[in-house]
């Protein structure tokens, strides 16, 4: 079955597909299917929105107005494979022609008049009997200054402002996931590392703790604070451990010190010089 709306010398002509409306039920249901195969592959189905000698023709997706309910979902998913893997999803923009940018990728909920306003989650699906799914989120090079990863929480006028959280996963029969907080190396300088707790405008500022793991069978990890070697020709970098100016009272003060142990000796504590 072909159905096409005729041509012009101006504007093209419409083809509308709408169901019916109701004043007292549900409102007609459009539905677009491709064909079944008993021997081969299902029917593809395209959506391609017309080529302009200026600007393409938009494509819109949108869920139904709800007035005085929920606004109509839109799910937009994959096919099952019933013997083997499901279908893949992709959600990109086109590459730029010959001089222009790539489109923008938003992912994002819309605001909230009253209560909270839509989570957006990003997840990987679990597996029965292999690993999970990675994610992967990286930003593209360039030849000028590479592009720019932002993690941030929401702000608040009124109560705490949100968390981040990254935490790499827990195993019940292996070691737990590690993390990594790698700075870029750089043909001059390498990208610094800066890890400060939050400014308190009328109270403390924020605290920031870096401690290992406890070992509930065994001991617990190590701690390593330390500069790299220098190279070729240059000197290690310093280590300095102190605490800040106080404008009233006493300043901070610097704890260096072993735990105690219950069945055995205290840690020791030493202080050498480099030969």
């Amino acid at each position: 079955i072909s159905l096409s709306v005729g041509s012009g010398d101006g504007a093209g002509g419409t083809l509308s597909l709408s169901a019916g409306d109701s004043s007292a039920d549900d409102g007609g249901l459009v539905q677009i299917a491709s064909g079944t195969s008993q021997a081969g592959s299902g029917g593809a189905m395209s959506l391609t929105a017309g080529q302009g000698s200026t600007f393409g023709g938009a494509l819109s997706i949108d869920g139904g107005l709800g007035s005085t309910d929920l606004g109509g979902a839109v799910t937009i998913k994959s096919g099952s494979g019933a013997a083997t893997s499901s279908g893949s999803l992709g959600l990109s923009t086109s590459d730029a022609g010959a001089a222009g940018v790539s489109g923008q990728v938003t992912l994002s909920s819309g605001t909230a008049s009253s209560g909270t306003s839509g989570a957006v989650g990003i997840e990987s699906g679990s597996s029965s009997s292999g690993s999970g799914g990675a994610i992967s989120l990286s930003v593209g090079s360039g030849d000028g200054a590479g592009g720019t990863l932002s993690l941030s929480a929401g702000d608040s006028s009124a109560d705490d402002g949100g968390l981040v959280q990254i935490a790499s996963g827990t195993s019940q029969a292996g070691s737990g996931g590690a993390m990594s907080l790698t700075a870029g190396q750089g043909s001059t300088f390498g990208g610094a590392l800066s890890i400060d707790g939050g400014l308190g405008s009328t109270d403390l500022g924020g605290a920031v703790t870096i401690k290992s793991g406890s070992g509930a069978a065994t001991s617990s990890g190590s701690l390593g604070l330390s500069t790299s070697d220098a190279g070729a020709a240059g000197v290690s970098g310093q280590v300095t451990l102190s605490s800040g100016t106080a404008s009233s009272g006493t300043s901070g003060a610097v704890g260096i010190e072993s735990g105690s142990s219950s069945s055995g000796s205290g840690g020791a504590i030493s202080l050498s010089v480099g030969s």
